[in-house]
């Protein structure tokens, strides 16, 4: 096959496998990890059972993919919306951005971030082991965000920013399919209390 067509069957392949990643978020935060079969996400997905197995053999292999694909697009959009601030950006405004975008995550469209939040605990302990790492990267960046608020200030000096970071994480995540919360502003608003931000942002 020519370089042409090989590209255009990677393009093809990359499609398709994304479908799939999509249709088995959808499954996942609908039925939970016990009750996603395969042969559901292969309908969803508007597959034949064996065209899905060609990419992903096994449920596990697939389930564990969608995690890391949701987690790699929250952290790449949580670090966007930091980053377009500017270099002039405060790290408190930094913070502030960054609760909006995972806030924006959760009430996005796609399946990934409320498949995530509400069946990750369901994953078996091995799986959520292979998973450590992708989710390490995303508490971790969330750590160096609260850490560089707190040297400059806008945190109490004093203040565990791993625990803090732990703490924000599920807070924001507790607020998943929820109507009770109130304006938007109001929510960050309450966030950055916890945080302990002097003067808002």
């Amino acid at each position: 096959m020519n370089s042409a067509g090989s590209s255009a069957g990677s393009t093809k392949g990359a499609r398709t496998r994304l479908r799939i990643l999509d249709a088995a978020a959808r499954v996942l935060r609908e039925k939970g990890y016990a009750a996603t079969r395969l042969s559901d996400i292969a309908e969803v997905a508007g597959l034949q059972t064996g065209s899905l197995a060609f990419h992903f053999p096994a449920k596990g292999q697939l389930l564990d993919e969608v995690v890391r694909h949701g987690l790699a697009v929250g952290l790449s959009r949580v670090r966007e919306a930091a980053d377009s601030l500017g270099p002039d950006a405060t790290p408190a405004e930094r913070v502030t951005a960054a609760i909006h975008a995972h806030l924006d995550g959760l009430d996005d469209r796609n399946d990934f971030a409320p498949a995530i939040v509400r069946t990750v605990d369901q994953f078996p302990p091995e799986a959520r082991y292979r998973l450590r790492d992708v989710h390490q990267d995303y508490v971790a960046y969330w750590h160096g965000l609260l850490e560089d608020a707190r040297l400059a200030g806008a945190i109490p000096a004093d203040s565990d920013t791993a625990l803090l970071t732990r703490l924000i994480l599920g807070a924001m995540n507790a607020t998943l399919g929820r109507n009770d919360t109130g304006p938007r502003e109001r929510l960050v608003t309450t966030l950055q209390s916890m945080l302990g931000f002097s003067g808002g942002t």
